[in-house]
């Protein structure tokens, strides 16, 4: 027996040290523990809710008809006990998903199954050395053995539920961290792609809005569309549009409908260019407005578009004085 003692002492002293090793790991998923067991619980309380809900609804109906008839069914008290059986069976469910997370800890995990190794190292110790002498008969030495063994075995079965929790959570965080990369892909494709898509913009050159001008002449405004990001322009357009009373001279207008805000009724024109190219600036163009012959301040406005940008209208003034 002296050989067996000594195979459980160094067995439980083992174990202490894979107890340790084991919460060294079991720390860092605590938190990813406590998050699996919310979702779980939050999932097991919506099924049980529902299964509450159907099973309530059918026993309402029930209620109603033995009112009727002044009768209970047989088996509403049937189906009364199966119902507390489901609400048990869910309530140690719940149990178990709460107290999952605290295997992961040192009160939980490791300060139990760390108990009862110290105390299988002690007590099988003490076989050992008892198993020597001749002071105490043979059954008591196999005795305290015993107790070592038993409390071999909880440390055992305690390091089993912390690594069935270790086991769920790493799947999880697997899973977890497999979406989390799909979606940083997605981001950063997405990110990429909004870098590579076109924006033009449009800058006045020499006199800056607000532009001055006398009623019923014309001024010439030079302008100019850059590239501002993106590799490649295809097909970029700058409008102009001017409210009613302006012209555009020396260009192909066309007036907007009615009830196209913010323009109704805006004379219109535009300016075309070859497919841009990130670094080579477009053409300078230039633009001869003829004011009204009313003196008032005007908003007029330009959109640059091209395949895959729209800028939308953006304003400038022009006074006619």
């Amino acid at each position: 027996m002296e050989s067996i003692y000594q195979l459980t002492f160094f067995l439980a002293l083992g174990l202490l040290a894979i107890v340790i090793t084991i919460f060294v790991f079991a720390v860092s998923l605590l938190g990813r523990a406590m998050e699996a067991a919310a979702k779980s619980e939050k999932e097991k309380l919506a099924e049980r809710k529902e299964n509450n809900a159907k099973e309530m609804t059918a026993m309402k109906k029930e209620i109603e008809e033995a009112e009727a008839s002044g009768q209970i069914p047989r088996g509403m008290i049937r189906k009364l006990k199966k119902l507390e059986k489901r609400d048990k069976k869910f309530g140690k469910e719940l149990s178990k998903i709460r107290r999952a997370p605290e295997l992961l800890t040192v009160k939980g995990g490791v300060l139990p199954v760390g108990s009862c190794l110290l105390g299988a190292l002690i007590l099988n110790g003490g076989a050992w050395y008892l198993s020597n002498g001749q002071i105490f008969s043979w059954i008591i030495p196999v005795l305290i053995w015993i107790l070592g063994l038993a409390a071999i075995g909880y440390s055992i079965y305690g390091i089993y539920r912390c690594l069935r929790v270790i086991e769920s959570v790493a799947i999880t965080s697997e899973e977890v961290a497999e979406r989390r990369l799909a979606r940083a892909v997605k981001v950063a494709l997405v990110e990429l792609e909004e870098e590579k898509k076109p924006e033009l913009a449009l800058a006045f050159e020499g006199e800056q809005p607000p532009f001055r001008i006398e009623g019923g002449a014309q001024i010439t405004i030079q302008f100019e569309v850059n590239l501002t990001q993106g590799d490649l322009a295809r097909k970029p357009i700058a409008y102009f549009l001017a409210p009613p009373g302006f012209d555009f001279p020396g260009k192909n207008t066309w007036l907007q409908s009615k009830d196209r805000t913010p323009v109704a009724e805006h004379i219109t024109t535009q300016f075309k260019w070859e497919d841009a190219r990130k670094g080579i600036a477009l053409l300078p163009r230039e633009i001869t407005v003829k004011a009204p012959s009313e003196k008032d301040k005007f908003t007029l406005r330009y959109r640059l578009t091209c395949e895959g940008f729209d800028s939308g209208y953006k304003e400038f003034n022009v006074i006619v004085e």
